[in-house]
């Protein structure tokens, strides 16, 4: 394998995008919609993170491969969170039964997402969210989760999916759930069941 003996990277931050680099970096981004974002890449080691004029500067003296992979993933988040203060990614989860009719409710107050009825149980299934962070609508059978950052509407869409889970019943006749199947930025569709 080629041996690299500088990897360095230039990041352009928009116009609207605050950027602020702190200490052992800690990044914080800020944007019309959405922020501020704190995210703590102070695991990484061997890659240098500054900011000049209107740029993030990712940097490494003779890194490894593994070194250049980890860099370009860091480089991947910070331009979901980029794009992301910019304009809001919207996650839609399904709410699906054939048997009992369940629904969810968002509680912020409370910091909770409830499940209703779920297989005729009487206690709602729950999960925690950060109200902060993650903007929950319930339409009719749709679960909007609306925010900036990508991961934490991901994690949140996949704990309401992970607590409808059923177990000691055959799956091909139980499949209720709550199911992401649509995933958009702003208005553009990035991702969908099909």
């Amino acid at each position: 394998m080629v041996k690299v003996a500088f990897f360095k990277e230039e990041l352009e931050i928009p116009k609207d995008v605050n950027i602020t680099l702190e200490s052992d970096n800690h990044i914080i981004i800020e944007g019309p919609n959405g922020g501020p974002i704190s995210k703590d890449f102070s695991h990484i080691r061997g890659i240098n993170i500054s900011k000049k004029n209107n740029q993030l500067i990712f940097s490494s003296n003779f890194p490894r491969g593994s070194t250049i992979a980890l860099a370009n993933t860091i480089i991947n988040i910070v331009k979901n969170l980029m794009a992301g203060v910019l304009e809001n990614y919207k996650y839609i989860s399904k709410v699906c039964y054939s048997h009992f009719p369940c629904s969810v409710e968002a509680k912020p107050k409370q910091n909770e997402i409830h499940v209703i009825n779920f297989l005729g149980e009487r206690a709602p299934r729950k999960i925690k969210y950060n109200p902060k962070d993650v903007d929950v609508k319930v339409q009719d059978d749709d679960v909007f989760f609306i925010g900036a950052d990508k991961e934490v509407l991901g994690q949140t869409a996949a704990n309401l999916k992970k607590i409808c889970r059923i177990r000691k019943k055959d799956p091909r006749i139980f499949q209720d759930g709550v199911f992401l199947y649509k995933i958009l930025h702003g208005e553009d569709l990035i991702w969908q069941i099909k």
